[in-house]
Parts: structure tokens; C-alpha cells; sequence
């Protein structure tokens, strides 16, 4: 390290805010538009804030400090709340705070942590823990170099939420509100073009449906394929090429979009399952534990019991999410189960579900696909640059691989 690196504590380089958070009991809170933050991330928005500015978040207590499944520490910017759980902290003037925010994640808090049921992280533990402190000039291009991978992945979630919610509002639009039949029938303009607008029928029926749409059972539009679990005291059947999905797959992703699993199966293995491997684009939905949890299959997946895919047939997968979300309440009320809420396959294949005219059906998955053609494509680069940090992070933040004064090359030490 030629002398310039330094071994420090935590606290010798860095502000504590704590003494200014205040917890606010749910029933206390009152809507508004600041961030609520806990020991995760935000977990609900308020009408006032304690802090304005850039701020490094650490998890004061939970099981995540031991598993690490989301980020133990987190930037917050502009104003928000915070609550007793989570520690705040910025740099001093030897430390950048987005440097101490990359110095955490790469190293080990374990032994710092106390509680044998719940873990807990408490102020003094966290101010004693060692960071590697180089000068402030290499701090800032390493935090440069980090922070734009962070930040084109950040954008890259924002860019997804977009098109999400306009795939979503789109097919409420046509298949939940009939926006385009009411339009026509109340003779106003339907916001498409004529082309498109052409395809909606003039108006609703007896049933309350457009024209010539029908309700029949999902089996008729979809493939609703049911998965199980090879015997997992069979070593054989595991580590192989092919992905397995269950709903835990599906819980924390940040995009409908499954790009890997957890855990995958050989040739033997997939010889066991029941759902064979469900196809590239289908819908995959959690069917118990709970009930809900969506995504795409990015490649084709075998799943497990707890999970259904829904292959195409007659319409799109885009088509089934979207009537998944808006049904999600009527698929849960359908659901049975003594120990926990379960709704069974041959329950879901037998499910009514809207079957628009072919016409209207090919123009949404037009539309619908490319959309979320995009968000694969937007995940997978999120995906490869998250990857590309996590290799960089742990080996810049150790002085193993170092920057140079242009910041356009990255050396060994």
C-alpha cells in the first residue's frame, strides 16, 4: 500500500446521527411523500422528515445481518425519516460516505454482532469495526468507478418500473376498464389509432363484457403446468445445467423478470420432474406460501409444487400477468388449505379468465411483448453489471486492484 492505506475504525472516520432518529409507531404515521426508512429499506412514506441530504443507512438489528439477502447498509439522498433500526451515519473529512458504504458491503460484520435469536448491530460494534481507508484521492475513483455501475443499475430499475406500470395500465385499460368499447359506445374518441381502434367492439353486452369477449376457463387459453421436487437425499439429481424454480425464487426479485434460480437440476434430475422444463417467456405463479408471487422464466425452468407456469396458447404471457394481478384477489379466494392458503392447479385451470376477440388479443401482445421483451433485456444488463461490481468491489475496496489518476484504467496494486 506504499504507506498511503490505513487500517481505522469505523467511528474515526465517520459522523453518527443516530441520537436524531425517532421511530413513529404505524398507526401514528401520516401519509405524505418522504421516505420512511427502517433496517431494509423504506418501508412506508410520511408527511415530515428528519434528514436532508446524503446519508449512509446501516441495519441496526434483523436476521438480513446474518444472511446478508439485501444490503446490510444503503445510501439514502434528500429528506426522509428514519426509525431506531437502522443506524446513520456520513463520512467525516477523512472519508467519503459512498467509500464507507462500499467498504461495508465488502467486509465482515459478523464478528461485531450480538444476540443469539435476533442479531443486532449496536453503535459501539458498528464504530469498532476496521476499514482499509485509502487517501481521499483514490476513495474518490473508486467510489466513481462503483458508483457509476450503481447508478446505471439503478436506472435501469427505474426504466423497468416504467414500463411495468405501462404494461399493467394498459391491459387494465383494454381488459379490465374497456376503456376503447365505452369510448365507442359513448361515441368519444378512443385515444388509439383508427387501425387499432377498429379491432374494439362498439359495445358492452348483457354480461357487462364487449361483444363477442367471453369468459372460459384459463386451461383453454393457457398450458397451466403443476412441478415437484425430485428427491433431494439424491445428490444426482442436483447441480446439473437445467433451473428449478419455487416461490422463493420469485420473492425478493427486483424485476418480474427469473433469470436464475437457487438451485438447478441434472439431466437425472429434470428426468423427475413433473413440469419437465416450462418454456422460455411463460408466466410463472406462486400457487401457496403465500399465493401471488410472479415472473417471467427467462430460459426454459422446471418448478416445484408451489409454483404453476402458465405456457402460451392462445394468448400471450404478457396477457396472463397482467390478468393474474388484476385477478389476484379471485385467485386467493379460490385458494383452500388447512395449514396454509393453497390453490390448487386443476383449481386454477378451471378459473375463468377473459378471452378477448383474436384481433384485439394479437394487437395487445404486440405491444405487451416488446414491452416486456424490454424489461428482460433491461434486467439482464442489470443483472451482468451487478456482477461486474460484486467482482470489483471487494478487490478495489482491499487496494488489490488500484485505479490510476485518470481513472480510465484499473491495475494490480
Amino acid at each position: 500500500m506504499g504507506g498511503e492505506w490505513e487500517y481505522v475504525s469505523l467511528g474515526e472516520v465517520s459522523v453518527n446521527h443516530d441520537a436524531v432518529r425517532v421511530p413513529v409507531k404505524e398507526s401514528e404515521r401520516k401519509p405524505g411523500p418522504f421516505p420512511y426508512y427502517g433496517a431494509s429499506g423504506v418501508v412506508d412514506h410520511v408527511d415530515s422528515y428528519l434528514f436532508d441530504g446524503e446519508y449512509l443507512l446501516v441495519a441496526e438489528d434483523g436476521e438480513n445481518l446474518r444472511t446478508r439477502q439485501t444490503p446490510l447498509a444503503f445510501i439514502a439522498r434528500g429528506r426522509f425519516w428514519v426509525n431506531n433500526h437502522a443506524h446513520i451515519l456520513q463520512g467525516s473529512s477523512r472519508a467519503l460516505t459512498r467509500f464507507l458504504h462500499y467498504a461495508l458491503a465488502a467486509g465482515d460484520i459478523a464478528p461485531y454482532l450480538t444476540g443469539a435469536v435476533m442479531p443486532k448491530l449496536t453503535q459501539a460494534n458498528l464504530n469498532r469495526i476496521p476499514i482499509l481507508l485509502p487517501p481521499m484521492r483514490e476513495q474518490e475513483r473508486i467510489v466513481d468507478l462503483l458508483a457509476a455501475l450503481d447508478d446505471k443499475i439503478e436506472l435501469n430499475r427505474r426504466i423497468t418500473e416504467t414500463l411495468e406500470a405501462t404494461t399493467l395500465a394498459l391491459f387494465k385499460s383494454w381488459f379490465v376498464d374497456f376503456d376503447p368499447v365505452r369510448a365507442k359506445a359513448e361515441g368519444r374518441p378512443t385515444g388509439l389509432p383508427d387501425e387499432m381502434a377498429a379491432l374494439f367492439p362498439h359495445q358492452l353486452g348483457e354480461d357487462g363484457l364487449p361483444v363477442g369477449w367471453q369468459m372460459t376457463p384459463i386451461s383453454e387459453l393457457f398450458e397451466v403446468v403443476g412441478g415437484n421436487t425430485p428427491r433431494t437425499d439424491t445428490d444426482s439429481y442436483w447441480g446439473g445445467p437445467h433451473e428449478w424454480a419455487t416461490p422463493k425464487d420469485l420473492s425478493n426479485l427486483d424485476t418480474p423478470i427469473l433469470l436464475r434460480t437457487e438451485r438447478t437440476l441434472s439431466d437425472a434430475g429434470l428426468s423427475q420432474s413433473n413440469s419437465g422444463l416450462v418454456p422460455r417467456g411463460s408466466l410463472l405463479l406462486s400457487t401457496r406460501a403465500p399465493i401471488g408471487y410472479m415472473a417471467f422464466a427467462d430460459q426454459p425452468t422446471a418448478i416445484n409444487q408451489g409454483l404453476a407456469g402458465l405456457a402460451p396458447k392462445e394468448l400471450s404471457a404478457a396477457y396472463a400477468w397482467g390478468w393474474c394481478i388484476a385477478n389476484l384477489d379471485n385467485i386467493k379466494a379460490n385458494a383452500g388449505g388447512s395449514t396454509f392458503p393453497e390453490i390448487s392447479k386443476s383449481t386454477l385451470r378451471n378459473l375463468a379468465m377473459l378471452a378477448p376477440s383474436q384481433r384485439v388479443a394479437k394487437a395487445f401482445a404486440t405491444i405487451a411483448d416488446a414491452l416486456v421483451a424490454r424489461i428482460a433485456n433491461t434486467a439482464r444488463e442489470a443483472s451482468a453489471l451487478a456482477s461486474l461490481r460484486d467482482a470489483l468491489l471487494p478487490r478495489v475496496i482491499s487496494g488489490e486492484l488500484r485505479i490510476d489518476a485518470a481513472g480510465s484504467r484499473i491495475v494490480a496494486a
